[in-house]
Formats: C-alpha cells, sequence, structure tokens
C-alpha cells in the first residue's frame, strides 16, 4: 500500500494525508492501519504494535553533542545525502509550526535553503527535500618494491601516480514524505578501451575514465511489516567497513576484504531489491536483499538465475545516549548466499595504497577465474567506541561450492578468507560518531575548524581534528589445489580534519606479498589524499 501510495502521489494522482508532530517521532499511520482521511488525537497512536516497523529517525529530535561539546535537543532528515544522521548541525524549527501540530503532507511546498554539510532545500514539515552534493578525492602515491615483490601482478608496477581516486556528484531526498530517492554517479571509473589487444599500462593512452551510477535507488518508508523497501543500485548489507561511505574512511583504502569479497568488481554497488528497517531504541538494525549478482560498474546483470541473498543485523548492546554515542560497542554480522556470474568466480585484490587509475593497479594476489555452483560469504565484525578511542575488527569468509580449476579438475569447497583490526585515536579529544540507520561510522565533526588568519596582534591558529590511526591486515587465497598467494601490511596513518567537509589523509603501507606464481617480495608506499564533499 505504501508503494502504491508514494507512486500515485508522484504522478500527482493522490496526496497523502498523514498526522504527525513536526519535533515529535509519530507513528505511521499507514503502518498502523489507520484510517488517513483525517486527524486522529495523539493518545490513540501512542501504543502500536508496530515497535519494530516505526522509521524512529525522521523527524526525531535526538540529543545529540554540538561541535563546542555541548548537548542540545537537534533533529535531522531521515536519509540525510550528507550522511549525518545524528551528528550534523541542528535543523531549526520552522517558522510558525508548533510540536504536535497535524499537518497534511504536501500542504505547504515553500522550499527553504540550508547549509547541513551538504546544501538542502525542504519544506518546512519536511514531507519533500532535496540535497545537492559530491565528493572528490584527489591521491598522491609512491611505492618501492624489493626484487621481485611485484613480479606477475601486472599493473604498472612501482611507479609512482596522482590520481583522482572518486569524482561523484549526487542528488538525493524526499517527496510526499514516504518515498526517498538518491543519483549518484562517479566520472573517473577507468576501463582499458583496448582490452585484448593492448596491456593497459603499454601505452598509459588507452586508458579512459567512464561515468557510471553508484548510488541509484528509491527507497518507501513506513511499509506495514518491514519499515523499508529499497529497489534500484546500491550497496549490499555486507559488513561493516564495507557499508562506511568512502567520504568516511578511517584509510585511504578500505582493507583487503573490500576488493576480493565484498565489493569487487562492481565498485561495491549491486542492482537489487532490500527490506530493512530498525528497532526503535535503534539498538538493533536488520537489512536482507536480494541482488543481481554483476560484474560491472553499470548496474546491470545478464544471465538465468546468477542471484545474491544478503543479510545482515547490527545490534548496539553498549550506547552512551547522553555523550551522543562517545561510548558504545557495534557487533554484527552478515551472510550471503551467491549463484555465480557466468559459473565462475576470481577472487583477487590489489593493494592499500592505489597508484594510478584501478586498470593501471598492481594485482597482488589473484586465484584466476574458476568454476564453481556458488559462494557463501560470511563476515562478522565488530566495533568500540571509548572516547577518543576508536577500535574494529571483521572477519570475511569465502566458500566456493563445487569449485573447478581452469582444467575442470574438481576442488571441493574451496576456501578463502581474510581479516582486520585496526585502532584510531583522536589527539583532539573528538569520538567517531555513528549513523544508527546504516549501522556504520558518520562524518567527523572538529571541535575546531583549522584555519589561520592575519590579526593586528598577530596571525590567528585554528587545529581542526587530527586522528592518529593503524590497521593490520591480512588476505589468504590458498586452498588445496588452488594457490591465489597470501599477504599482508601495516597501515599507520595520520588524519586532519580542517572541517567537516574537508580533509588530508597521510597513510605509510608495509606490505609483505607471496603471489601465486611464487614471486614474493616486501613493499614500501606513502600516500595522501586530499579529500572534499557536501
Amino acid at each position: 500500500m505504501a508503494v502504491a501510495a508514494c507512486v500515485l502521489a508522484a504522478a500527482g494522482l493522490v496526496m497523502p494525508v498523514r498526522v504527525q508532530p513536526v519535533l515529535a517521532q509519530q507513528w505511521s499511520s499507514a503502518a498502523m492501519g489507520n484510517d488517513t482521511s483525517g486527524y486522529q488525537p495523539p493518545d490513540q497512536h501512542a501504543a502500536s504494535p508496530a515497535d519494530w516497523y516505526a522509521d524512529t529517525i525522521d523527524q526525531e529530535a535526538v540529543s545529540s553533542e554540538s561541535s563546542d561539546g555541548s548537548s542540545e535537543d537537534t533533529i535531522y532528515s531521515a536519509a540525510s545525502g550528507a550522511g549525518d544522521v545524528g551528528t550534523g548541525a541542528p535543523q531549526s524549527q520552522p517558522s510558525g509550526v508548533q510540536v504536535g501540530e497535524p499537518h497534511e503532507v504536501g500542504s505547504d511546498l515553500n522550499l527553504k535553503a540550508t547549509w547541513r554539510n551538504g546544501l538542502e532545500i525542504e519544506s518546512a514539515h519536511k514531507d519533500f527535500r532535496i540535497h545537492v552534493g559530491g565528493r572528490t578525492q584527489f591521491d598522491t602515491v609512491w611505492l618501492d618494491a624489493s626484487a621481485g615483490a611485484l613480479d606477475g601482478a601486472g599493473g604498472v608496477g612501482e611507479g609512482d601516480a596522482f590520481n583522482f581516486r572518486r569524482a561523484r556528484f549526487r542528488i538525493d531526498g524526499t517527496f510526499w514524505e514516504l518515498c526517498e530517492f538518491a543519483a549518484e554517479y562517479d566520472f573517473v571509473n577507468s576501463v582499458n578501451d583496448n582490452v585484448g589487444l593492448q596491456p593497459a599500462s603499454e601505452p598509459l593512452g588507452n586508458v579512459i575514465a567512464v561515468t557510471a551510477p553508484t548510488d541509484l535507488w528509491w527507497d518507501i518508508k513506513e511499509v506495514p511489516f518491514v519499515g523499508h523497501i529499497r529497489v534500484g543500485q546500491f550497496k549490499e548489507p555486507l559488513g561493516l567497513e564495507h557499508n562506511n561511505s568512502s567520504r568516511f574512511l578511517d584509510f585511504l583504502e578500505r582493507s583487503f576484504n573490500q576488493d576480493a569479497f565484498t565489493g569487487p568488481f562492481n565498485n561495491g554497488f549491486t542492482p537489487g531489491i532490500m527490506a530493512w528497517n530498525m528497532r526503535e531504541d535503534k539498538r538493533l538494525t536488520y537489512a536482507i536483499g536480494l541482488f543481481k549478482n554483476n560484474n560491472n560498474v553499470f548496474g546491470f546483470g545478464v544471465g538465468d538465475g546468477e542471484y545474491a541473498l544478503t543479510a545482515r543485523l547490527t545490534g548496539l548492546p553498549v550506547y552512551d545516549e547522553p555523550s551522543n554515542g562517545r561510548f558504545l560497542v557495534h557487533v554484527g554480522g552478515a551472510v550471503s548466499y551467491r549463484a555465480l556470474d557466468d559459473h565462475r568466480i576470481r577472487i583477487r585484490s590489489r593493494a592499500s595504497l592505489r597508484n594510478g587509475p584501478g586498470v593501471l593497479n598492481p594485482v597482488l594476489v589473484d586465484t584466476g577465474f574458476f568454476a564453481g555452483d556458488s559462494q557463501t560469504l560470511l563476515v562478522p565484525e565488530l566495533a568500540v567506541v571509548w572516547g577518543p578511542l576508536h577500535l574494529q575488527a571483521e572477519y570475511a569468509a569465502s566458500l566456493v561450492d563445487s569449485a573447478r580449476n581452469a582444467a575442470g579438475m574438481p576442488l571441493g569447497t574451496a576456501f578463502a578468507h581474510g581479516y582486520y583490526v585496526q585502532a584510531l585515536w583522536f589527539l583532539t579529544g573528538e569520538h567517531r560518531a555513528y549513523d544508527y540507520e546504516r549501522a556504520a561510522f558518520a562524518r567527523v565533526v572538529p571541535y575546531e575548524n583549522a584555519f589561520v588568519v592575519r590579526r593586528k596582534t598577530g596571525p590567528a591558529f585554528g587545529r581542526g581534528a587530527w586522528q592518529l590511526g593503524i590497521r593490520y591486515a591480512q588476505l589468504d587465497l590458498r586452498d588445496p589445489g588452488l594457490d591465489g598467494g597470501v599477504v599482508e601490511d601495516v597501515t599507520i596513518g595520520v588524519n586532519w580534519f580542517w572541517n567537516p567537509n574537508l580533509k588530508i589523509q597521510a597513510n605509510y603501507v608495509f606490505a609483505s606479498r607471496v603471489g601465486p606464481d611464487g614471486n614474493s617480495g616486501d613493499i614500501n608506499g606513502f600516500g595522501m589524499r586530499l579529500a572534499h564533499d557536501f
């Protein structure tokens, strides 16, 4: 019913009517099965069996720690394109709107623009909202490898590189209150224009940038019994690191798990349909979706079957409400059962520093293509925030059923796995903010922005937020009859957040590799990133 209402509303055939307070959560009348033709007193909605299915973020007053460390009641948009649910700048109460005042959805179409770590334009009751944003990441990387360390890895070897890692433009928002959407495109995906004719690195002129969608979806809110239904292309609910936005990465790159398991050949975005929601107290989330298992960045898949069923469950057994999550424990796990695309699979990973566009990056470990019937992924996750300290770890295991090598020899169940552990510390006292809806971490808002200005008495400085981090990661693609190699690395990082929208990251990486062809050695690298998003 909610899906049909949104379709009719978008076509202008029906004007949804909903009674709700502006500053406090009100149960959806659609979710409760109530008549939506008129106003019902709030006390008739006070008790509801739909605790699990209620939308608990949209237009809700939440306690948030402000940039100066004080606590205030602040409300946030449910699907903020800036990704700052519970962490962004406060929204002011619409002029003339009273707490608990009933309203007809769409009755006020006047829009007001504001800056909430991104440009947002919205109506007084937030029935309509548009966020215009994007991200740009410019990387510089220097690598040095021991003799033989990158033999057989392809790409540009240990060549230094300057590269736009991401350049995305995004529009997302809400229409008729119950319907949300996102349309985001990345302009610097790279491909080899002469694949099969020239290696990607000889010469570099055959590497071109193509535009490809990342988030491209519609989301229907307050659907009875499930909460949200999302359709389109988006991230599968597969792990904490994978679901953390690339705007908020702790290091320049995610661990090997991303390249090998959770987002290998499609930028981490898959076409499908997903049901998801969180409990009223925000301590529990679930997501389950059916996806087309594809190996391209353009959001399509061709072939009978070849679907993936992916589910994730997360919880917050510890969460300190007064400090807005300055102390929390996050636990979760994901599982995915995947029919193989074209009945074959390749598991590989590039390095934790990318020297150039993707098609030019050396591949450190690689099984090559081998046949199989299906793949099962298991991804448990754990994170702790304790004041300025942030600890996080994940493990990923892959089991390919009825595996067969290139010669057709049966391999049984081919097993591969990887993991990482990391620790980060804010020298300036901030803490890692948490996004309830995504069950992942959100934007860092410095206590004080970085700046330098002239004054009559001399320069004045702002420090920004400073964070140190270290991560150990390993990926093992060795199994009887299948040798893709093994790689491990240590990443040491420094993050300098100038303000909520701009940061500089620096990473030193020491990696040790044993390749699938037996070539081995060590790789040292240093990389920096200037990142801006809004």
